[in-house]
């Protein structure tokens, strides 16, 4: 299983492209052979409108071409509208992205005012129990039913309205499902994104992205190459882009070390065309 041509020689990846936003208005192309595309996220409450805007015109400033911004309830989602409309009066169109946890209404909802919207395949439909189970095949594949029955309706809208997706695996939160099979490994993660990627290509939606985070960057860097020596085996239109990061990688010094060694290990492999800082 090889995730690049040669560990010696550099080859950028090339990967499908993924749009986000309108590109002749400050959207984005991620991937094909656009240049390595920066994210950062806000940290301040979602209900206030005034200082997300602010926030989010700080890091455009800074040089970010993509916002992520959390939308934990529907209603935080549903303030996302008001925070797009004041940005886009202020002339700035810089993409936003939704991140979401737990709540597939919250994401629904997100859908209708932002550009992209993060799931983690961890919770979006599962809620972890941390049981203890052993499932046999016919059970595993109802789980998998019920996933396709909560993830579908996300993909069929941002279909309609042009949204891009982020499949966004996090080590600290694979589901009991995925824990119960893999164990909490790098293969546990892949197939965890995978589960989520084969529904959005059962309805032809190509416009998405994968990630592997962790707080750890041996383990972020084997979760990535492992994801893309997978998508090798399945076939030349896998071929879909990465966001890079590695998840709490803490502030100051640290965070630019851990942020460094994992993210730059990956852009020398040649796998990353965008990068995520926190």
């Amino acid at each position: 299983m090889k995730y690049c041509d040669s560990v010696y020689r550099y080859q950028r990846r090339l990967t499908r492209e993924v749009v986000v936003g309108d590109p002749q208005r400050g959207g984005v192309i991620i991937g094909g052979h656009h240049p390595v595309v920066q994210q950062s996220m806000i940290t301040c409450d979602t209900m206030d409108t005034a200082a997300c805007v602010q926030q989010t015109l700080d890091l455009v400033e800074a040089g970010c071409q993509l916002v992520r911004i959390t939308a934990p309830t529907v209603r935080d989602a549903a303030n996302l509208e008001h925070i797009a409309a004041e940005l886009r009066r202020r002339d700035c169109w810089v993409p936003l992205v939704a991140d979401i946890h737990f709540k597939p209404e919250a994401a629904l909802e997100a859908a209708r005012w932002v550009e992209k919207i993060r799931v983690n395949p961890g919770n979006f439909a599962d809620s972890k129990k941390f049981a203890v189970k052993e499932y046999t095949d016919a059970q595993y594949a109802a789980e998998l039913e019920r996933l396709e029955e909560k993830f579908t309706p996300l993909v069929l809208l941002c279909q309609q309205l042009g949204r891009a997706l982020r499949i966004g695996t996090n080590h600290g939160s694979l589901s009991d499902r995925i824990l119960n099979r893999y164990g909490d490994t790098p293969l546990g993660m892949v197939e965890s994104a995978l589960e989520f990627a084969r529904i959005c290509r059962r309805h032809d939606f190509h416009q998405f992205v994968f990630s592997m985070k962790a707080s750890n960057p041996k383990v972020m860097i084997e979760c990535y190459r492992l994801l893309v020596a997978r998508l090798n085996q399945l076939g030349p239109d896998w071929n879909y882009p990465l966001h890079l990061g590695v998840t709490e990688a803490g502030e100051g010094e640290d965070g630019r070390i851990k942020s460094a060694i994992g993210i730059g290990s990956l852009l020398a492999d040649g796998l990353g065309i965008r990068s995520g800082f926190r």
